[in-house]
Order: C-alpha cells, then structure tokens, then sequence
C-alpha cells in the first residue's frame, strides 16, 4: 500500500480543526490558563499526545490492505478489536494533551465540543457499515465497544 494511501486513511475531523482553531483563538484573545503548578500538566500532556501518536499508528497498520473512505470489509485486527473507532479516540487524546501543553483551559473546553459533533458522524457511519454486510456488523458491535475497550481486556 501506497504512503498517500496510508495517509489518505488519517480521519482528519473537522470538528476537532474547528474547535482546537477556535480554542486556540479564545486563548490568544483572553488567556485562561490553568492554574497551580506547571510542571505535572507538561509530561501528562506530552504523554496524551504520545499515547495518541502510538494508537494511531497501530490503527494505520490494521487498515494498511483498506481504503478508510470506501471501505470492502470491515478493519476488526489491531486497535479495532478493542474499540470501533480507535483513530477518533486518539483524536481525543491529542486536542487534551495539546490543551494541557498549550495551557489553556480554551482549547480543553473544545474537546467534548468536537467530540460531541464527531460522534454524530460516527453514526452516521456506522449506519452505512451495518448496511453492507447487517450481520458482520451487527457481530462486530456486540462484541466491540464503540470507543474504549472494557476494562477487562486492558489486564
């Protein structure tokens, strides 16, 4: 496969564009930072943003063989037989750790507004997959939870 191809396969939400662009406008208009120490917000924050890092290139070698946009099958190895939407998760993880690296309470308010949108989309695709192949996917969403794993197959 194709660099461009694997590329092509990175959810680039807008949502989460729009929101970490507004957050970061809001903070250079009007900071409002954290308070209390710096210093344990900085390693948390590079560690949100390495966890997201990590979790995305995992996605992106489970889906190597597919074309996210157009997908034949459905991508059920690697991070997605833990959870069904494992790059939008590190999405999350990066906008925190951004936030908590930027210091701004701004761009940490944006988070649960771009993931309350994205999650709208989610839907939205999960209809289209469960009407290409109903029982796969009916299968796979018994067994997978849409966001996070159960706490029991982290041990």
């Amino acid at each position: 496969m194709s660099a461009r191809t694997v590329l092509r396969n990175v959810p680039i939400p807008k949502p989460y564009l729009a929101a970490l662009a507004c957050g970061e406008l809001l903070h250079r208009m009007r900071p409002l930072p954290f308070g209390g120490a710096r210093s344990p917000r900085l390693p948390f924050g590079g560690v949100l943003v390495s966890c997201s890092v990590a979790l995305t290139g995992w996605a992106l070698r489970a889906t190597r063989d597919v074309d996210l946009e157009h997908p034949d099958h459905l991508v059920t190895t690697g991070p997605y037989a833990r959870g069904r939407n494992p790059m939008y998760v590190a999405w999350v993880l990066l906008a925190t750790g951004v936030a908590l690296l930027r210091n701004s309470r701004w761009l940490l308010v944006s988070v649960p507004v771009a993931a309350a949108l994205v999650h709208r989309d989610v839907l939205r695709e999960e209809r289209e997959l469960a009407g290409q192949d109903p029982e796969a996917f009916r299968r796979y969403t018994a067994a997978v939870p849409r966001y996070l794993p159960r706490l029991k197959e982290l041990r």
